[in-house]
Formats: C-alpha cells, sequence, structure tokens
C-alpha cells in the first residue's frame, strides 16, 4: 500500500515570521500596486467625466514605452499568485478555521471601507450614491475581490485538507494535473472554458501546491533549480506577449489581444510564483521592520485599492501627470507614483493599528460571541425537526 505523506509533519514547518518569505509578501504588494495604476492608465471610468489620459494598451505597438507597460500590467497575476501561494502553504498544516480570525478580517475591511468613505464624503462630497452603498458592503460587492475569495476560501481549507491527506501520491499527482490542465491550460487560453472563477482556481493551485509540498522535496529545497524555474517562467511570459505584439502588427486578429494573458489563469506566473516562495523559503534571516511591514500587507493592499481611493484619486493623480508633464517619461512616473502609493498606504495602515485595530479586535470578539449565540440557536430549533 502506498504510503501517505501528512501535511502536519515536522518535515515542513517553518520558523515563524521569516522575513525572506515576508519580504516576498511586500514583493506582491508591490507589484498588485504597479497593476493598479497600470490599470487606472488603460481602465477608462464612468464615475469621472476626464478620459484624456487613458492609454490603450491592448494594442499591438512599435512603442517600446507602451510595451513595458502592457507587460507590466500582468504584475497583478503574478501577486495575486504569490500571495495565495504564501497562504496556501501554510493553511496546508491547518486542521480547523478560527471563527474569530474570520469575523475580525470582516468587520475590519468593513471598518477600513466605512472611515475612508465618511472621510472623502464630507471633506469632498460628490461620491456616487452608487458607491457609497458598495462601501457600506465592501465584501458583499467584492470591493477589493482578493479578501472576499480569502473569506470564501479559508473555512473550506481544512476540508480541502481532510481530502488531500486521504489521497495517495498517485491520486494527488492526478487531480492536480487535471485542474492545472482544466485551469492553467484551456481557460488560460479561453477565460470562459470549463466554468472558471477565482475559487476554483484557488483550489486547483491548492492541490498543485500540496503535492509540491509532500512529494517533490528535492524541488523545493533546491535553489538552483528554482532560480532556473523562475527564469524560464519570467521569460515564457515576456516572450508571450512579445510574440502576441509581433502577431498584431502583422494580424487584425491578435491586433488587441497584448493583454489577453494577463489573467491569474496565466501558467508562467503561477510557476514564477511557486519558484519565488521555493527560493524565499530557502533563505533564512530576520528582520524586524521587514517583518513588521509584511504584516500590514493586507491593510496596504485593502486601503490602496479601496473602492473611493481608485475611483477619484488615483485617476486623478495619473491625470495630473498626464496634464502636467505628458506621457514622454512615464516608465519613470510609474514607479514613483506606486512608491507614493505605497507608502501612503503604509502609514495609513500602520496608524490603524496603532489607533483603532484593537478596538476593533475587541469589538469583532463580542460580535463573534453574539452571533455565535444566534446561530446555535437557530441551528438546535432546526436540529429538533429530525
Amino acid at each position: 500500500m502506498e504510503q501517505k505523506i501528512s501535511l502536519n509533519s515536522n518535515r515542513y514547518k517553518q520558523a515563524n515570521r521569516e522575513s525572506a518569505i515576508e519580504l516576498l509578501k511586500i514583493i506582491a504588494v508591490l507589484l498588485i500596486i504597479i497593476r493598479h495604476v497600470i490599470q487606472t492608465l488603460f481602465y477608462e471610468n464612468s464615475f469621472i467625466s476626464y478620459h484624456e489620459y487613458v492609454l490603450d494598451l491592448s494594442i499591438a505597438t512599435t512603442k517600446i514605452q507602451m510595451l513595458v507597460l502592457s507587460v507590466l500590467a500582468y504584475c497583478g497575476a503574478w501577486g495575486n499568485d504569490i500571495f495565495f501561494i504564501c497562504s496556501a502553504w501554510f493553511f496546508l498544516q491547518s486542521k480547523k478555521v478560527n471563527k474569530k480570525k474570520w469575523v475580525f478580517i470582516l468587520i475590519e475591511i468593513w471598518t477600513i471601507s466605512t472611515i475612508i468613505l465618511l472621510f472623502t464624503y464630507f471633506m469632498w462630497g460628490g461620491i456616487s450614491n452608487k458607491l457609497i452603498i458598495k462601501c457600506i458592503l465592501p465584501t458583499i460587492f467584492g470591493n477589493n475581490w482578493y479578501m472576499t475569495c480569502y473569506l470564501l476560501f479559508y473555512p473550506i481549507h481544512p476540508i480541502l485538507n481532510g481530502i488531500i491527506e486521504r489521497m495517495s501520491k498517485q491520486e494527488l499527482f492526478r487531480i492536480s494535473i487535471v485542474m492545472f490542465v482544466l485551469y492553467f491550460g484551456f481557460d488560460f487560453i479561453k477565460g470562459d472554458l470549463f466554468y472558471p472563477s477565482q475559487i476554483i482556481l484557488w483550489i486547483a493551485i491548492y492541490f498543485i501546491i500540496a503535492y509540491i509540498k509532500c512529494y517533490l522535496k528535492v524541488f523545493i529545497d533546491n535553489i538552483n533549480l528554482n532560480v532556473i524555474v523562475l527564469i524560464l517562467g519570467i521569460s515564457g511570459n515576456v516572450g508571450l506577449i512579445f510574440l502576441t505584439n509581433y502577431l498584431g502588427l502583422h494580424f487584425s486578429f491578435f491586433e488587441d489581444k497584448l493583454l489577453h494573458w494577463c489573467k491569474d489563469s496565466n501558467p508562467f506566473l503561477l510557476i514564477v510564483s511557486i519558484a519565488m516562495f521555493n527560493i524565499a523559503r530557502n533563505i533564512h534571516f530576520e528582520n524586524c521592520f521587514i517583518n513588521y511591514v509584511s504584516k500590514l500587507s493586507m491593510l496596504i493592499y485593502i486601503i490602496h485599492e479601496n473602492l473611493i481611493l481608485r475611483t477619484y484619486f488615483r485617476p486623478y493623480l495619473v491625470n495630473y501627470i498626464y496634464q502636467n508633464y505628458g506621457y514622454s517619461k512615464i516608465l519613470i512616473y510609474v514607479p514613483i507614483l506606486v512608491m507614493v502609493i505605497f507608502i501612503f498606504s503604509a502609514v495609513c495602515a500602520a496608524a490603524y493599528k496603532c489607533t483603532l485595530q484593537k478596538i476593533v479586535y475587541k469589538l469583532s470578539g463580542k460580535i463573534y460571541i453574539i452571533f455565535s449565540k444566534i446561530f446555535l440557536f437557530i441551528e438546535s430549533c432546526f436540529m429538533k425537526f429530525n
């Protein structure tokens, strides 16, 4: 009988707060901010009246700056993969859901969304009623889609762990390969095949990471091998973009397909992210500053990509650059804007953490107790009918 490897084996446990992994999370945040800044450049915002600053980055081009911007647009999916892989690795060692943590994250998302809404509404006003409603219900409307998916995925991860632990090596390999082919193969080529969703993509990645963690010990511990995989993955993704651009210049079908591969089902970005994580977990050092900033990563994410800020303020900054400086040096302005947004969000996150977070944590604990009692009462009433 084939031996199964426990996901909770000491063989796989990492020391808490390895700074290399925490640094990787910070890099992921920066990659996501790069994507969101680029997104502002090419996304026509229906809530503002000016659109002169908008660039169409999906069109094949002979301009190097435009092509580089199109390549940078892929950073978001890359950052998303890194973030989820970091979570998935440690989720695989978990046996249960921390319900209080779940409620705390839910309430924290609502708190930050509401604070920004109230501040901007009373300071500037003119916010669309549609956006106000969405800001009051940020998780339901998926204002920060990653956090909504996280709150949906987190409660089911122990169930997935139970399924994985009962699988043989061959069974886990087969399901990993099948899901990779379906959702990082077919879905990568045409995004509506086999009914994809972000949760399904995450489940596919989860099984893949489980197989790698359980059975590919030589691979995950070999830095040189992962550097090669990293280089091949980056080369494959950039090469695909350049090939699409070349075809777009010669064939009308590919003319507007430069961002076609910019999706979380991109297999090149997945293998790059896996390689980066493996490299990071084999580099051991501790740095208090890196660990502290990494702890702010979720807050930085939900602050910088707040619905109000991304709808009104980020386009204003990009338009200001366009109107006053033009786009001749856009490849200089983009990283400056990324760092400004990152630092602003990090400062706001640190200020919130030092002030309101403790209050929110205590409040979420009380809310958890109240709703737990209500749920258990309703549940007991239903159980009586059996």
